[in-house]
């Protein structure tokens, strides 16, 4: 067998270099990326099976561990607890035996008992457990034994004891359970002694396993780097020597040597594409070199011709450079400029404030943030001072930190600046004097006018015999046009306030407002308002949708031109609005007088015939178009009007108001 082994095992060695020296040949002509994945997969392979083998054999150990806790474990400890038992048994029956009155004796042999129960329940689970034929030999001597110490010995002391009959039970004791206990004792420590032995050596086998398992692990562990090594040794010589040669070769294109020559392998693998790819970023680092400076001249000539003046200044303040902006602005040409240091374009104090800034620029760009303008005074070649913003950058990538200053004259916006202060305070004072205007509308037009109504109201009541048909008519136009007066000043102050006395906008359930409307408007039996929908809640001034259902309310019930009077109410969401819609079956609106009618003082029936004061709508307008929505009107002469509004749909919760309203 031995000679044959050595026979076999040069030819064995001949075979494996030809192996080898193919696959060599092979991995030469593969790419990085395909080497790469050939040896990762053999690694993860290789590492794969050796962790299969080693999570075989600890799941194998665990197995073998748990067998241990169940075959021994388990069956140790259950029979631990029967010898303490059995020790506590013995112990009651002599402690009650020592103090014998009532309430020892009851519960020393109730413990008796208990644990008399206890003992059996245990032994009948420690039986079924896994015994070797020794165990299942002690097992039943034992229990024959057990049997006869109870039956014969415990029994017999208990009820002995229950019926106060202590020198029998002290007689049972000596006579019996002593003598009895002996062979138990034995054969539970017996039991005992041989759970423990079958336990350790159970456990030696298993870590005997553990051991096997880890050697086997640990010479994974070092084939495993030894494999590391040679493909680490394969790699340096089949990648990283070449990619060396690409690295020395860019550095020489970073250092500014373009016009080497970068000869590229004639290979398709990837160090190839990188040599070419270097070639190529030296190529197109060529062109772009000259398109950034094609950029500066670019930068240059747009710097030139800005209406702002761009100055560059070092930390110390000193101007580097500047743009032609400079000279008009300042009047200094641009080498009077340079050299200087940026301060002298300012008056004291701000000179000095302006060079402690670049000292401090971060710390100011801290509490300012970069690049923010600031307002301050320059100061002319003339030595004329004008307002100015200025606003600091620093230069990113210099080898000494460098700033730019932006500088704009804002003369020009500073007078415009004054004369919007100027028509600001004639807005305000026109605003004050519309105030006086309502107050002198609210109360000294209103006060002579209620007099002039009351005076008339006199008249016609104490002088109405006096009136012809004639006076009497006057005297009541004359009461009408006093009250149309009163309602039209009402008008213009509620049209006035829309816009400038604002409520706070509050969630406003729709179908309370409209119930209060009917309630106030009280109009007669033979009206009907109909609510043929849910309405919502919207966020909005509650005393501006008061004032929107009023009037289009109102206008329904006062233009109606039937003895039955039918009023329909309606909503239903379009995208981000409500669309809501009032209906009635009044006489109609034709539609040239669509705009008119949205028109201050714009009625269409004669004011003597029909009492309007023409704000109503205009009010309604005004309102919807202040919250972003919009109202319109359709209609069919003879058969009726609709006016639709739509409001913002900010907050939507339905309500249960659905119904009809007389």
């Amino acid at each position: 067998m031995f000679k044959k082994l050595t026979f076999k095992k040069p030819s064995f060695k001949k075979m494996t270099l030809k192996n080898l020296s193919f696959k060599n040949l092979t991995f030469k002509n593969l790419t990085i990326k395909s080497r790469l994945i050939f040896t990762l997969s053999y690694l993860i392979a290789f590492l794969l099976g050796m962790g299969m083998i080693g999570l075989f054999g600890m799941s194998h150990a665990i197995d073998g561990l748990r067998t241990v806790y169940h075959d021994r474990a388990i069956p140790l400890s259950q029979v631990g607890y029967i010898e303490s038992l059995l020790l506590q048994t013995r112990l009651a029956i002599t402690s009650a035996l020592v103090m014998p009155t009532p309430e020892i004796i009851r519960n020393k042999t109730a413990k008796v008992e208990k644990n008399i129960a206890e003992i059996s329940r245990t032994w009948e689970e420690y039986i079924v457990t896994h015994l070797t034929p020794v165990e299942k030999k002690l097992a039943a001597q034992f229990a024959a034994d057990h049997r006869k110490y109870v039956t014969e010995g415990l029994l017999p002391a208990t009820a002995a004891l229950r019926a106060h009959k202590i020198g029998e039970a002290n007689r049972i004791l000596v006579e019996k359970i002593r003598p009895m206990y002996l062979p138990v004792g034995e054969s539970i420590d017996a039991l005992v002694l041989l759970q423990i032995n079958e336990a350790k050596r159970e456990y030696d086998d298993e870590q005997r396993r553990y051991e096997t398992i880890r050697a086997i692990l640990i010479a994974s562990i070092v084939i495993a780097l030894v494999l590391a090594v040679v493909f680490s040794l394969m790699f340096i010589r089949a990648i990283f020597q070449p990619l060396e040669n690409v690295v020395r070769i860019s550095r020489d294109v970073a250092a500014g040597n373009l016009r080497q020559e970068i000869e590229v392998p004639p290979s398709n693998d990837e160090i190839s594409q990188l040599m070419g790819a270097v070639r190529e970023m030296r190529d197109s680092l060529v062109e772009t070199i000259g398109q950034v400076r094609a950029s500066e001249a670019n930068t240059r000539a747009l710097i030139n011709n800005l209406i702002v003046g761009v100055v560059s200044v070092n930390a110390e303040g000193v101007i580097k450079t500047g743009n032609p902006a400079m000279e008009r602005i300042f009047g200094y040409s641009e080498n009077e400029l340079i050299g200087q240091n940026i301060g002298f374009l300012f008056p004291r104090p701000e000179h000095g404030q302006l060079t402690d800034y670049f000292k401090n620029y971060q710390e100011n760009t801290k509490l300012q943030g970069p690049g923010k303008t600031n307002e301050v005074i320059g100061l002319r070649k003339n030595r004329a001072t004008f307002p100015l913003d200025i606003s600091v950058t620093e230069m990113h990538g210099q080898e000494h930190r460098m700033f730019v200053v932006i500088l704009r004259d804002i003369s020009e916006r500073k007078h415009a600046e004054e004369q919007k202060a100027i028509l600001m305070a004639d807005l305000e004072s026109a605003n004050e004097e519309l105030k006086s205007f309502a107050y002198v509308v609210s109360h000294d037009l209103k006060a002579p006018l209620r007099a002039i109504g009351a005076l008339a109201d006199w008249l016609s009541t104490d002088y109405l015999d006096k009136f012809d048909d004639e006076g009497r008519e006057h005297m009541r136009l004359l009461v009408s046009r006093v009250h149309r007066m009163g309602n039209l000043i009402d008008g213009i102050l509620q049209y006035s306030r829309v816009g400038r006395v604002r409520e706070a906008p509050v969630e406003v359930k729709v179908d309370e407002v409209l119930r209060d409307v009917i309630d106030f408007i009280a109009p007669s039996p033979n009206v009907t308002i109909t609510v043929e929908n849910t309405l919502p809640s919207i966020v909005i001034e509650p005393t501006r949708i008061q004032q929107i259902f009023q009037n289009l309310l109102s206008n329904a019930i006062k233009y109606m031109d039937k003895p039955q009077c039918e009023i329909r109410i309606g909503c239903i969401a379009e995208g981000e609005h409500w669309r809501f819609s009032i209906s009635d079956n009044g006489p109609g609106i034709e539609s040239r007088h669509f705009e008119k009618i949205f028109q201050l003082f714009q009625t269409l029936a004669p004011r003597d015939r029909v009492e309007s004061t023409g704000v109503g709508l205009t009010l309604v307008k005004k309102i919807v178009e202040m919250y972003g929505g919009s109202i319109w009107v359709e209609s069919t002469p003879g058969e009726g009007t609709t006016f639709f509004f739509t409001l913002p749909k900010t907050v939507a919760v339905a309500n249960s108001t659905k119904g009809t309203a007389a």
